[in-house]
């Protein structure tokens, strides 16, 4: 299996090795291909590698990401958890070698299955609020949708519609 290897220090004084060694010996012992993935930031809000890591592994480059720790690849908890979501709803696994999260131990799975269940909650009260406030807002008398423009007096097809998610 083809596993992308995330690392990523804080300042340019302090060494990749503490987290690059453990996560090649976890890649070795499952007999993983791996490819490593290196970035430098402490409180960046966006991390390019790590983007891209995600991004090649959607596109199927890679079946499992590596990190040493959690907190090393994602910012907090709500990203983890949707970031967590997103990527096994496509079967890529995020494996953490020090706190044991991953498909490969019963704890693990379980995790896992925990965290997937609270991106699911969050989903779900982030639906309702909006639904609750939208129907306050039109109780109110308030106008919703955007305004009506010169072209929709004419009904439209949906054929751009069906043609999106037929794929």
């Amino acid at each position: 299996m083809k596993t992308g290897i995330y690392v990523r220090i804080s300042t340019e004084l302090q060494s990749y090795e503490q987290q690059i060694e453990p996560c090649i010996n976890y890649c070795k012992l499952k007999n993983w291909e791996y490819q490593i993935f290196k970035e430098i930031g402490s409180s960046v809000k966006h991390r390019p590698v790590f983007e891209e890591l995600k991004k090649k592994s959607r596109e199927g480059e890679f079946k499992a990401i590596v990190v040493f720790r959690l907190d090393r690849a994602l910012r907090s908890s709500r990203q983890f958890i949707m970031d967590f979501d997103n990527l096994k709803a496509r079967g890529i696994n995020i494996i953490s070698v020090m706190e044991g999260i991953g498909p490969t131990t019963t704890m693990g799975e379980f995790i896992s299955t925990v965290f997937v269940a609270l991106a699911q909650l969050e989903r779900k009260l982030i639906s309702e609020a909006t639904k609750q406030r939208l129907q306050a807002l039109s109780n109110m008398g308030k106008t919703l949708g955007r305004p009506k423009g010169s072209k929709d007096n004419k009904k439209r097809k949906k054929s751009g519609y069906y043609q999106r998610w037929s794929k």
